[in-house]
């Protein structure tokens, strides 16, 4: 797919002016992601840090840089960021990359690009580039694309692999945010599962992290800015972004007895549509779908005021397969009945939509949908969710099952 075409459709789709108006304000497209000038009654800002340091174990620098503007109907954003490790035995790392945004009276539309290199102590290589786009325009349309290259260089030599991808269709403003994860599974299993490991999660969760650029949300004047969010308003501003260890949170939702750990594709896994708990049997894969269904459904029913006592379980991006940005995030709390509440945020169309959920005391299984619909059940383990990444089911109906990684995000530094 050529990048260009995507691009394009993009633009076509939301019919914004890409190259700037009579008055000088521009947006930069998707790589550059810069602005012009601009007046009047409209503001806009700039800025941007540098970091370094450097100890026994190595040494780091990075530095970032970001501006937009905003108006009666129309806004941007753009950011840029440099980052690059390297450790004490001589393996390093370099990030960098580009986003962009833009809103106005006909829709939105959003883009990236990232180019990683690492380079291990014996001189092995892997260098790897994304590029991805989306828009969402009047009436629910959407389209964007992605493309990727990585190529790995060793002993034997090099091996360059890639995809690509491309959406397109029409959806309400609650599935914007998920939109392109509509027809996952459709051409492997109904159910499937895969072994991640720890390292691995931990890996893939880094990456997310170091790409992550939504510390903008749930502050007082992010839920101002979007109203109908769920929030609670006895908490202190950050408090959405903390969490709640589990020996407490176990104490505070009265959950007793062992902790029940759900580690997706290592103790729990699909099998002929049969889900297996540490090598043993314990539903066949539509009835362990149907239970986080019911589960979530009891979450959407309970009453649970959120100026009553709520107690945060952070922020995560979701990403999916090998993805290392993520635009879906979510921003999840528990009371003592164990009905999960929060907040999903995609970023590339700033829209919400309210989470509705809750827990299973006994299992200690959490479900949670985003809006009042099951055709989209989220299914982790409490427990892993007070961890820094776990795997998750994501069940579309009882007839699929896909699973993605939550990756928390910590506090920003800035909880204003």
């Amino acid at each position: 797919m050529n990048r260009f075409l995507t691009y394009s459709a993009v633009g076509l789709l939301i019919c914004i002016p890409w190259a700037g108006d009579a008055t000088g304000r521009g947006f930069g497209g998707f790589r550059g992601g810069g602005f012009g000038g601009f007046g009047g009654f409209r503001g806009g800002y700039s800025g941007g840090f540098d970091r370094s340091y450097s100890g026994y174990r190595g040494s780091y620098s990075g530095s970032r840089s970001y501006g937009g503007y905003s108006g009666w109907d129309r806004g941007g954003y753009g950011s840029s960021y440099d980052r690059s490790y390297t450790g004490a035995r001589g393996g390093s790392i370099n990030t960098e990359g580009t986003r962009g945004a833009y809103y106005g009276p006909r829709g939105a539309a959003a883009g990236g690009t990232r180019d990683t290199t690492v380079t291990g102590p014996e001189g092995r290589t892997y260098s790897g580039s994304t590029e991805r786009g989306a828009a969402v325009g009047p009436y629910g349309r959407y389209v964007g694309g992605g493309e990727h290259t990585g190529t790995a260089t060793g002993y034997a030599g090099s091996v360059t692999r890639g995809w690509q991808s491309a959406f397109a269709g029409r959806t309400f403003p609650s599935d914007a945010g998920l939109a392109h994860y509509s027809s996952f599974g459709s051409v492997s299993a109904a159910h499937t599962t895969a072994y991640w490991s720890h390292g691995y999660c931990t890996a893939h969760a880094g990456y997310v992290r170091t790409g992550f650029g939504y510390y903008n949300c749930f502050h007082p004047a992010w839920y101002t800015a979007h109203p109908g969010c769920w929030y609670v308003p006895t908490w202190p501003a950050g408090a959405a972004w903390t969490t709640t260890a589990w020996p407490a949170l176990a104490t505070y939702c009265g959950i007793a007895g062992q902790t029940i750990d759900y580690e997706c594709g290592d103790n729990v896994v699909y099998q002929n549509n049969e889900v297996y708990y540490n090598g043993s049997p314990v539903a066949s894969a539509s009835d362990y779908a149907q239970q986080a269904i019911t589960l979530a459904d009891q979450g959407q029913k309970a009453t649970a005021p959120p100026a009553s006592e709520w107690k945060p379980l952070g922020v995560f991006a979701l990403a999916q397969g090998n993805e290392t940005t993520s635009n879906n995030i979510f921003q999840l709390a528990i009371n003592r009945e164990g009905v999960i509440r929060g907040n999903f945020y995609d970023g590339l169309t700033d829209s919400t939509a309210p989470v509705y959920g809750s827990v299973d005391k006994e299992s200690q299984r959490a479900a949670w949908t985003i809006g009042k619909k099951n055709d989209r059940v989220f299914d982790a383990g409490i427990y892993n969710l007070t961890q820094d990444e776990t795997p998750v089911l994501v069940h579309i109906g009882k007839e699929k099952t896909q699973q993605m990684l939550l990756v928390r995000m910590p506090p920003p530094k800035d909880k204003n």
